[in-house]
């Protein structure tokens, strides 16, 4: 199912519009002041009382989660009225977006900013403009799929300088460590292994 969407990016604000079968749907997420900004969050803040959002011209009820360590941090939840949508991370590029518990698609933010939308097949005969408005303001404002908590974690370790000096960087003969030795500063190799 294709969907024209529009996407409006200004400083401070995600606009977005979307058409169906001659029916038009809008979202609107607003930044409502520049205090502490983050750079990795494309809208600048998960900061809920710092966001306004409006679905069709109507404001909603919107809760993004804090985004640190863990992925189920990362989901944004919309109150519209008695329909809830959330918004979570299925794997570090993607998000999926659910209505009242039931899968619509997956969306995933693009380099270039654009959000590519993949519609689950028992929903799209359901989806409506609106769920494509509310997606695709989710996922520019908020971005999209969040890292592992282990892979994040690795990421983070490897950029810690190693300080273990492993047994098999030993030549045959080196009397200059045991099995696993920390060290605070390289030693100078000994004699049979310069």
């Amino acid at each position: 199912m294709d969907q024209p969407v529009a996407v409006a990016v200004s400083d401070g604000s995600v606009a977005v519009a979307a058409t169906l079968a001659g029916r038009s749907g809008t979202a609107v997420i607003g930044r409502l002041d520049d205090t502490g900004l983050k750079k990795h969050i494309p809208i600048g803040t998960r900061d809920a009382r710092r966001l306004s959002m409006a679905v069709d011209g109507s404001p909603v009820t919107l809760r993004p989660g804090s985004g640190r360590y863990r992925r189920g941090s990362y989901q944004v939840t919309v109150v519209h009225g008695a329909v809830t949508y959330r918004f979570r991370p299925k794997s570090p590029d993607v998000s999926r977006l659910t209505r009242d518990g039931r899968r619509l698609g997956d969306f995933e933010l693009t380099t270039a900013g654009t959000v590519d939308i993949t519609w689950h097949e028992e929903a799209a005969a359901e989806v409506s403009v609106t769920d494509a408005a509310v997606g695709t303001v989710l996922g520019a404002a908020s971005g999209t799929g969040a890292q592992f908590f282990l892979l994040m974690l690795l990421d983070l370790l490897g950029q810690v300088p190693d300080r273990r000096v492993p047994l098999s960087s030993r030549r045959p003969g080196c009397s200059t460590g045991r099995r696993w030795r920390r060290t605070r500063r390289p030693r100078p190799p000994c004699a049979t292994c310069s």
